[in-house]
């Protein structure tokens, strides 16, 4: 292989990459809806247990998963109506982040359903699942930043890993503001203004 070849290569890539950027700013709605709607209901359970109200967790969580599938129907939809096709990047970060949902989907509701899984390391097992979203999702993007979020949720399941405990639902809820919603909005704002995305 050639240098210039190389170089050619290398130039093909930057363009695919650059390309892929310009529709990132349409993730951001997804962070900032999955980022909110998961929090609060991390809280809810949380005042279920705390206050001892006894209500139907199922019937929340069910609520709350359902609400946020029925966003990514319509949202898709409508964006699909509008985006220009999508680049290889975007459509292997689609389907990392589809398989990512309906993995989680499927862990907490059949794996806790079954008593597969204990309810207290669900936290931390969803924290390591989205860690390798966020970063093969910014080395897809070539942004660090972006990448560097899984350091967050995997410091933060290991740290609900060694300390178990009720305490779990309101760190993870505080992990959702932070390490997604917050970043879902940064995301939204800085590509929105470059590239008129929004």
């Amino acid at each position: 292989m050639t240098t210039e070849t190389i170089q050619d290569d290398l130039a093909f890539i930057k363009k695919i990459v650059e390309e892929s950027r310009k529709n990132v700013g349409l993730s951001g709605d997804h962070l900032i809806v999955w980022g909110l709607l998961v929090s609060i209901g991390l809280m809810v359970t949380w005042a279920n247990h705390y206050f001892q109200w006894h209500a139907s967790e199922w019937l929340h969580w069910i609520l709350v998963i359902g609400g946020g599938w029925l966003f990514e129907i319509i949202y898709g939809r409508t964006v699909d109506r509008k985006k220009p096709v999508l680049t290889y990047a975007e459509k292997i970060d689609g389907f990392l982040w589809l398989s990512i949902g309906i993995t989680m989907t499927l862990l907490g509701f059949i794996g806790i359903g079954t008593h597969g899984i204990h309810p207290h390391v669900i936290s931390p097992i969803f924290s390591t699942i989205l860690a390798i979203g966020y970063f093969s999702s910014g080395v897809i993007y070539d942004v660090k930043w972006i990448r560097n979020l899984a350091f967050g949720w995997w410091g933060g399941a290991i740290i609900m890993f060694i300390f178990p405990g009720l305490y779990h639902l309101l760190f993870m809820a505080a992990m959702m503001v932070v390490l997604q919603t917050i970043p879902g909005f940064i995301i939204k704002k800085t590509w929105g203004e470059k590239y008129g995305v929004n």
